[in-house]
């Protein structure tokens, strides 16, 4: 399968599961722990082998630094960055991520201000989570046309 073919259908069963959720009534932020313990127990170990994802850091900053960091040498995401930094909340932007499809499409029929359970920053959720014992909440999600790019405000506790 090509490429972009197997992209495609990674974002279309990322849209159905969540989609799924959502039918189900779960809080978005349940889902979002949910996803962050599953990829700590199920899938850390291999997507840190298969995509050299090794996340360094004890402390929120130096972890989500570190994560851009990586998503980017990866390609997980083309462009990412961390756009604010303080003790309780930080904002990232992330542009053309292997997923970014997916959101983009179970956003479609969502009311304004609907954030999407994002795997990516579920992700990086189970990596402060393990690095810092924090846990992390979606507060805001904006998409941007121009950008190609999400921009994400994100508390933590």
């Amino acid at each position: 399968m090509e490429y972009r073919k197997l992209l495609d259908f990674v974002n279309y069963v990322v849209v159905a599961y969540n989609e799924t959720l959502a039918n189900m009534g779960l809080d978005i932020d349940l889902v979002l722990v949910q996803m962050a313990r599953a990829f700590k127990e199920k899938a850390a170990h291999l997507i840190e082998e298969d995509f050299n994802l090794n996340i360094e850091g004890s402390d929120v900053k130096s972890i989500v630094e570190s994560f851009i960091d990586r998503i980017k040498k990866t390609g997980i995401c083309q462009r990412a960055s961390i756009e604010e930094m303080s003790e309780n909340k930080f904002v990232i932007k992330m542009g053309d991520s292997i997923l970014h499809q997916a959101n983009q499409i179970f956003l479609k029929d969502k009311p304004a201000g609907f954030i999407p359970p994002t795997p990516i920053v579920s992700m990086l959720h189970a990596y402060v989570e393990a690095g810092s014992g924090k846990k992390c909440s979606i507060e805001n999600y904006e998409f941007i046309p121009a950008e190609n790019s999400e921009k994400m405000t994100i508390s933590v506790e």
